[in-house]
């Protein structure tokens, strides 16, 4: 390839990987201290993230349902942080037959909101101080969305044809 030739699609896949890469790290290492911010000490990256599943998207939902929600195919690690987040008084389960549904608990309502709070002032008024187009943020999140359905889909594929 010389220098006039345009980037193969592979290395502009490459780019967004390695992109992906920098923003997750950031993005757990952002989870953590806005949750210590907000008062919630000990708390890793998945323990913040699963509590505001339980608080929002994921709430009365069952240990599958939340990684579902989550895309975590490790549920050991998601129960994990569940027996945490109870353990801390952010989460409570209630019986329903086999299945045990969780929700965040008051406590946990409260973190959540001054997790919210914190990322308000930290996060979101900086980027509006740097005159963020927050609505090109939707294609943005509307690409994201569909790589993780590519790499689910990939990762499947990869899966089936690996050598016996």
């Amino acid at each position: 390839m010389t220098t006039s030739d345009p980037p193969s699609e592979s290395s502009r896949l490459s780019d967004l990987e390695f992109s992906m890469i920098v923003s997750i790290n950031g993005f757990w290492s952002w989870v953590s201290h806005c949750a210590e911010a907000a008062g919630g000490r000990g708390m890793g990256p998945l323990d913040v993230l699963v509590l505001h599943a339980i608080n929002q998207r994921a709430r009365n939902k069952r240990l599958a349902d939340i990684c579902l929600v989550l895309n975590v195919d490790d549920t050991h690690t998601v129960a994990y942080a569940l027996k945490k987040l109870e353990d801390y008084g952010y989460a409570i389960h209630r019986q329903d037959g086999r299945d045990r549904i969780y929700q965040s608990s008051p406590d946990g309502d409260a973190f959540c909101a001054r997790y919210l709070e914190v990322r308000e002032r930290s996060l979101v008024e900086s980027l509006k101080t740097d005159e963020v187009d927050f609505a090109r943020l939707d294609e943005a999140t509307r690409t994201l969305n569909r790589m993780a359905r590519y790499y689910s889909h990939a990762s499947r594929t990869a899966t089936v044809a690996k050598p016996k």
